[in-house]
């Protein structure tokens, strides 16, 4: 295998290396960087400074407003993002809403994509996600969900517990994860 890494990945590897040290580093001593992370007049600020260098939300799709990046590219800005514990957060690959990102682009309808995902790709908002559940449930452990989701006509009637969404409340939608009846075609 050739690890080599092509010149334009190269170049945006040093591109977003000199942001995280020069525009993102430097805010790690702020105050409004707390022991649960950066508050949310922070957070606006780190996306600001991202969008502007135009590194914001690098793992979304062009026609979203992401930078399209192979896996191979992504791999290496996540890992200058890294550098700092704020860098996720100012790049907006941080947890959960890179991985719900990419979920809504999979699967969200068109409908959706402009009403939840666009925004998120542009730093606007964020997500949250569920899916630890108190004993007897799932704790981290998705084979052990407990809460259900049952087709209700054009509804779903979801009955569980969610112990503790991740960013529930900085969330403006979610993704929640469930047991569906077996053999339950949605």
């Amino acid at each position: 295998m050739n690890f080599d890494i092509p010149p334009d990945i190269a170049a945006l590897r040093e591109r977003t290396r000199q942001f995280i040290a020069e525009q993102v580093i430097p805010l790690e001593t702020d105050p409004r960087h707390g022991a649960h992370g950066p508050s949310e007049d922070l957070r606006k600020e780190l996306v600001a400074r991202a969008r502007a260098a135009g590194l914001l939300t690098p793992h979304a799709s062009l026609e979203m407003g992401g930078l399209g990046l192979s896996h191979i590219a992504k791999a290496v800005v996540f890992e200058e993002a890294g550098y700092s514990n704020l860098g996720p957060t100012a790049l907006n690959i941080h947890a959960p809403d890179e991985g719900n990102i990419h979920l809504m682009e999979e699967v969200a309808t068109p409908a959706q994509k402009e009403r939840w995902l666009r925004p998120q790709v542009a730093g606007l908002t964020r997500s949250c996600f569920a899916m630890t559940e108190p004993a007897p449930g799932a704790g981290a452990d998705p084979s052990m969900l407990t809460t259900t989701a049952v087709r209700d006509g054009d509804d779903y009637l979801i009955s569980g517990r969610a112990g503790h969404p991740a960013r529930a409340q900085h969330g403006r939608h979610g993704q929640l994860l469930y047991r569906r009846p077996r053999g339950a075609v949605f």
